[in-house]
């Protein structure tokens, strides 16, 4: 059976970050220099210059933005961690003289690029190993896919380019390689180990001679290195950070049991759909999207262990034994029909009992998916299952099943809406645990077996599983739809659906496919918000100059009476005349660039009109005309707006289109005898998110000598601290508390750079990181050294040689922002 693909995606327990949102490029910044340091050691007039970047997108435009030229080249960079996944006896029992032992390493290639790795053979390893005899090295599990032949590594070792089925690992992406070893030790108590590779002789820095050590360079040892875990390239090219290597180390005990534990961790996020009728909250959609993994977390006395089946009632059998994924469907919903997607090697099951029928494991499941209406109507319990029966077909340490997804349709619901709460459940046993005790798992925060806020239990075994019947709670919520959420076991997806208001008025104007959207005063002042991109030469602070590329955005008007609309006319109109005529919110004639163009389009139809700047669109073309609008009709027509060279950055330009029947076909506006009409706001951002840069000294005891500046005055003495704060802010208009149905802009994948050595930044050379690095609450941080090699998302010790930061926010909603800061002292 294929196995699921092993991916590096999630936090907590983990120490990998699911990639939902991909970091892209965006435009933003106001940053100023720090004035010259005075200092013994430091040169006087050095002067330690500071600028960041970032890049971000709005999910379909890409945007960089820099405090002034910025020129990024990503280097190859090489990474690999090795660690022990623990060890199993296959016969079960207690270990004793003449058992086979199997110990088994997880290789991770941590870098940005692929690489062979190459892996000690038998011969090698007998030297690292105690109590026993390495009898057999095997690569057995290939990025979470069991492979249907072991690739046996040769007893001298060899390189993955070399074994069948293996080769290059991609970046991210891991090898499972199993030491078996045949017990030669005769006393209770004795010691049966395998060191797997040797770092013991890496002793030129940062590598410090110690064992075990994790991604430091291979050429920092001497003389043969056969008994290594290595990087081998793949081209010519080098990686900047040369060969990486790394190595771990297990022990068992004879006439002891290997006791592993299965831990594992359940993701629910959610998405909604207005549905075709965006004034009726019953036939919205949630779209749930789940994910699972299979934790590499060894605990004293508990190492990781892989991730079998447990009881389950599938299709009448009551001893099916399967791991099982599942979720209510909600109360107030009802399950759409359409067969929910399932990973590869994984089954999609039904129930039609709900929470008072008992939990997952004594329901009654079927593999048959219902088609009838009523049997639609009748399913209470989505579920997912994987038959992990065949031996090799467990779910190994480290393993990641993505995207089960299936949707619900909200039409218990009262029309003008409601909340919707939903929660995740896992089910599974130990592999070779002969007590089969359940391993559960509740989603809504980044904890394994329903473990709390990151403490291992001092039982662990029992993961807290005591009939919980997948109830959901909207009191225990994950606020932020991204598995963050604290408190004892899961916590619970919520959902809000708001109806959007009924109208009066017969003709609409308003966002693509919602033309009765509501802005912050009324229908007339509804609005879409598009970001429009800048050329990177150009990007900087908020208001300098940039010559943003033509936007377009769709509208759409509708009539909404009983009787038809003829001559639906469009113009672009300047703000001033709008809000008077609206008393909503449109902006101001002088907020428009002189020279932005709008070009209107319907069919065949187009329109190019040009601002003065005094309030006034001209043209030369016919206005563009809908024509007749029939009752309940709908049309949607494009507009373009392209902003003038000169235009100041991140910041909104409001162009209000309106949409009239004009009564005397003139294709201009009278406002004394044209009373049919609605406005629509279409607003650009040229960027979106503001980076503003700041420091404040501290002296050598940290107390404060200048409070946060953007222009320090306080020249430091070496010895002293700078302490750089960078404020991020997405300043777009948000979804109006009394509105709804406008197009927002959210920041995704935001990622901040401060790199020391870039460009013109001098302080990498200058200063040295004090470990008091803050990041905001559900954001993650990334550190790397001298030769811009990752050394973890934990804040190093002070001392430590950081050249690089990271700081990666993986949504941003408009009106919201955040802070980093970082802190170096003065050499």
């Amino acid at each position: 059976m294929k196995k699921p693909t092993q991916l590096s995606c999630f936090s907590g327990f983990s120490t990998s970050c699911k990639p939902f949102l991909i970091a892209a490029i965006a435009a933003s910044g106001a940053f100023h220099f720090l004035s010259p340091v005075l200092a013994d050691g430091t040169a006087a007039g050095t002067g330690i210059v500071n600028r960041a970047t970032a890049t971000y997108s709005d999910g379909t435009t890409n945007f960089d933005a820099v405090s002034n030229e910025v020129t990024i080249v990503v280097a190859e960079v090489r990474g690999l961690t090795v660690t022990s996944a623990g060890a199993t006896d296959p016969n079960g029992g207690s270990i004793t003289t003449g058992d086979d032992l199997y110990f088994d390493y997880v290789i991770t290639n941590t870098g940005n690029e692929q690489a062979y790795v190459f892996i000690p053979g038998a011969t090698e390893l007998n030297n690292l190993a105690t109590g026993g005899t390495v009898t057999s090295v095997d690569v057995i599990q290939v990025n979470g896919t069991t492979l249907g032949t072991p690739a046996n590594v040769p007893a001298t070792g060899d390189s993955t380019q070399n074994l069948t089925g293996v080769g290059a690992l991609p970046a991210d992406t891991n090898i499972v390689v199993r030491v078996t070893v045949s017990v030669t030790a005769t006393n209770a108590g004795d010691t049966v180990s395998v060191q797997f590779g040797d770092t013991s002789n890496n002793n030129t820095p940062p590598a410090d001679g110690s064992q075990n050590q994790q991604n430091i360079r291979d050429d920092s040892d001497v003389g043969p290195n056969l008994n290594d875990v290595r990087t081998l390239d793949t081209d010519a090219t080098p990686p900047a950070n040369g060969e990486r290597e790394a190595a771990a180390y297990h022990e068992e005990f004879v006439a002891t049991a290997v006791r592993p534990l299965a831990q594992a961790t359940v993701f629910m996020v959610s998405s909604t759909d207005p549905g075709t009728d965006p004034n009726d909250a019953t036939d919205d959609t949630i779209t749930y999207n789940l994910d699972m993994q299979v934790e590499n977390n060894p605990q004293p006395g508990y190492p990781a262990g892989s991730l079998e089946g447990t009881t389950i009632n599938l299709d009448g059998d009551p001893t099916a034994e399967r791991i099982l994924v599942s979720a209510i469907i909600p109360p107030n919903t009802q399950w759409d029909g359409i067969a929910p997607t399932a990973p590869a090697g994984w089954t999609p099951v039904y129930s039609i009992q709900g929470t008072g029928a008992g939990d997952p494991t004594t329901v009654n499941w079927t593999t048959t998916t219902p088609t009838a209406p009523a049997d639609i109507a009748a399913v209470q319990r989505i579920g997912f299952v994987y038959d992990a029966t065949t031996p090799g077909d467990e779910l190994a340490p480290g393993t990641t099943v993505n995207n089960f997804e299936f949707t619900v349709v909200t039409s218990g619901l009262p029309t003008t809406g409601g909340t919707v709460a939903n929660i995740a459940q896992l089910f599974g046993e130990t592999f070779n645990d002969p007590t089969d005790e359940i391993v559960y798992d509740e989603s809504g925060d980044q904890d394994p077996n329903n473990y709390d806020d990151g403490v291992f239990p001092v039982n662990p075994e029992t993961s807290g599983f005591t009939g919980q019947t997948g109830e959901a709670f909207p009191s225990d919520p994950d606020t932020n739809n991204n598995n963050t959420g604290t408190g004892p076991d899961g916590e619970s997806n919520v959902v809000t659906i708001t109806a959007l208001p009924p109208t009066t008025n017969g003709l609409l104007n308003g966002p693509n496919g919602v033309p009765n959207a509501t802005g912050p005063t009324n229908f007339n002042d509804d609005f879409t918000n598009a970001g429009a991109d800048v050329l990177i030469g150009e990007v900087g602070a908020v208001g300098d100059p940039s010559d943003p590329a033509p936007v377009t955005i769709t509208n759409t008007v509708a009539n909404t009476v009983a009787t038809d609309l003829d001559t639906v006319t469009l113009l672009p109109i300047a703000p001033d005349t709008a809000s008077g005529l609206t008393g909503g919110v449109h902006g101001t004639n002088g907020d428009i660039p002189n020279g932005t163009t709008v070009t209107i389009t319907f069919g065949g139809q187009s329109a190019t009109y040009t601002y003065d700047g005094a309030g006034n669109f001209n043209t030369a073309d016919a206005a563009v005309v809908i024509g007749t609008l029939n009752p309940s009709q709908q049309q949607s027509y494009t507009v373009q707006i392209d902003l003038p060279a000169g235009t100041g950055q991140i910041q909104g330009y409001t162009i209000p289109i309106l949409a009239f029947v004009d009564n005397d076909g003139s294709g201009d506006f009278d406002q004394a005898s044209e009373t049919v009409f609605n406005f629509t706001n279409n607003r650009v951002y040229p960027g979106f998110v503001s980076l503003v840069k700041q420091a404040r000294i501290l002296d050598s005891a940290g107390g404060e000598l200048e409070a946060f500046t953007a222009n320090p005055t306080v020249s430091p003495q070496p010895g002293e601290f700078i302490e750089y704060q960078i404020s991020y802010d997405n300043i777009s208009e948000a979804q109006p508390p009394s509105g709804a149905g406008n197009v927002v802009l959210t920041a995704t994948g935001l990622t901040i750079v401060e790199d020391g050595n870039d460009g013109t930044n001098t302080w990498a050379t200058f200063t040295t990181h004090q470990q008091n690095t803050v990041a905001e609450t559900g954001t993650s941080l990334e550190f790397f050294d001298g030769s811009n090699t990752s050394i973890g998302s934990a804040d190093p010790l002070s001392g430590t040689e950081v050249r690089t930061y990271h700081n990666t926010i993986p949504s941003l909603a408009p009106q919201t922002g955040g802070a980093f800061t970082f802190r170096r002292v003065v050499d």
